[in-house]
């Protein structure tokens, strides 16, 4: 008779030996924040107005290139007339390339001599890792926040950041940045809610826009990918609204449907692991989130559901070890929410 305990016990050692040394390091990585940080940040990040039917709109832009300012296109989708500034100098914005779904519009600023910043994969991120967010909230001054990375959602061929940078409406279009500078997401939209979760997509989004065609600026129609009724959403942002409103019979419908649909997604397990073990149905949940550690072993979020699973089965042997990895890969708790600003 296969002794089960045994067989999980086994199971979760194999997948926490795929965990790799150097990752480790990226979840306690050490700020260098100085002058020169904030210089580089305040420098490529740019202001957008965009006037329309008698308001002023506003928003924030990054500097990604030569005469280019990457930017909501929430931002600038009713103007017809977009301008980049900075500081008392203005830009004229004179061609765009849109991508109304991704909400990611490519500014053409003639004349634009700022630096481009530069960009990081976020494939190379994880839950813990420091974030930064500067723009320009409600077009006013510059703004600065301190966050972390706390979650990534695989979508559209990258990764959808969640973080604890906060920003407000203003602050759409603006760069959320890592430890060196680098661009890692343009902040977007925030979920309502207990959760206050903000978001930002993806800074490797800009290679496919970037092969779009010009088009002549003018008012863009469509909505974007989290403005979009809630059964045409990604599917993590249906899921955590059905968590948020604690409709577990939808969220659990969801994700039995999102892993056949999505079955190397770790996010599909991890969330389909989530909902079965907030039903009580642990061990169908351990198994799930067996899967999710497989295919991403140092996700935080995936060790802490792990966690809380063995824990309410009485599982010691299994939790003492996952505890240790969490530690290690998320040594400021981010994942449990011990962390969200400066820590």
């Amino acid at each position: 008779m296969v002794n089960r305990s045994l067989v999980n016990s086994i199971i979760i050692l194999k997948l926490l030996l795929l965990l790799p040394l150097f990752s480790y390091a990226d979840g306690s990585e050490e700020p260098k924040l100085s002058s020169e940080f904030y210089a580089k940040l305040s420098v490529s990040v740019v202001k957008i107005l965009a006037p329309a039917d008698g308001k002023l709109y506003a928003g924030s832009g990054v500097v990604v290139g030569k005469e280019e300012v990457l930017t909501n296109c929430h931002v600038v989708r009713r103007s017809d007339r977009i301008t980049v500034m900075k500081g008392a100098l203005r830009y004229p914005v004179d061609s765009q390339k849109v991508d109304i779904f991704k909400d990611l519009c490519l500014l053409s600023a003639p004349g634009l001599i700022l630096p481009a910043v530069e960009l990081r994969d976020p494939a190379e991120l994880q839950v813990g890792n420091y974030a930064y967010f500067y723009g320009y909230p409600g077009g006013a001054d510059a703004f600065f926040t301190e966050g972390r990375v706390s979650g990534l959602h695989p979508y559209e061929d990258s990764l959808v950041i969640k973080t604890t940078a906060g920003f407000s409406s203003g602050g759409s279009g603006g760069g959320l940045f890592d430890s060196e500078g680098r661009l890692i997401g343009i902040t977007t939209f925030f979920s309502a809610g207990h959760t206050g979760s903000y978001y930002a997509l993806p800074s490797d989004w800009l290679h496919n826009l970037r092969k779009r065609s010009v088009e002549e600026v003018s008012q863009i129609s469509g909505l974007t990918l989290w403005e979009k009724d809630l059964g045409e959403q990604p599917i993590f942002l249906q899921f955590s609204q059905y968590m948020e409103d604690g409709n577990l019979k939808a969220a659990l419908l969801l994700t039995s449907t999102w892993t056949e649909i999505e079955p190397l997604n770790f996010d599909s397990w991890l969330s389909h692991g989530k909902v079965l073990h907030a039903l009580g149905r642990n061990e169908e949940a351990r198994t799930a989130v067996e899967k999710a550690l497989g295919f991403n072993p140092r996700d935080a979020n995936v060790l802490l559901t792990m966690t809380k699973i063995l824990k309410r089965t009485g599982d010691s042997l299994n939790l003492k070890k996952v505890r240790e990895t969490l530690e290690l890969v998320d040594p400021q708790g981010v994942a449990e929410g011990k962390c969200n600003m400066a820590c």
